[in-house]
């Protein structure tokens, strides 16, 4: 599911897209990808499918940039089925300044996808 994630969103929008980090460079708007928890559907036949939560923080020198790219983002991912996913569903936003650096704004977005191992 990662790998697919990563090369979804990184080939949708027009910036840079990193798995657990800002990425490299100081351009802006940027996104960042984050599991923030996982959990497997048991059944009485095998395993079942994964419910994982995946943060996507968008950054920017301003709110409107930030907000912009979390509406690409959202456009890109919200709702998607393909590969080992099964579907993409927005959970919530919230806005917020990155306190290491004080001059971006951020974003955070948090999908549950659910997916095949």
């Amino acid at each position: 599911m990662e790998e697919h994630l990563y090369s979804l969103l990184s080939g949708a929008v027009s910036f840079p897209v990193a798995w657990g980090t800002l990425g490299s460079g100081t351009s802006t708007p940027r996104a960042s990808i984050y599991r923030t928890s996982g959990v497997r559907d048991m059944k009485l036949d095998g395993l079942g499918l994964m419910e994982t939560r995946v943060q996507i923080d968008c950054y920017g020198q301003t709110y409107a940039e930030a907000i912009g790219a979390s509406r690409d983002v959202r456009a890109a991912v919200e709702g998607y089925r393909g590969g080992p996913i099964q579907g993409v569903f927005l959970e919530a936003v919230r806005d917020g300044f990155e306190d290491d650096a004080e001059l971006l704004h951020r974003v955070s977005l948090t999908f549950s996808i659910t997916h095949r191992d």
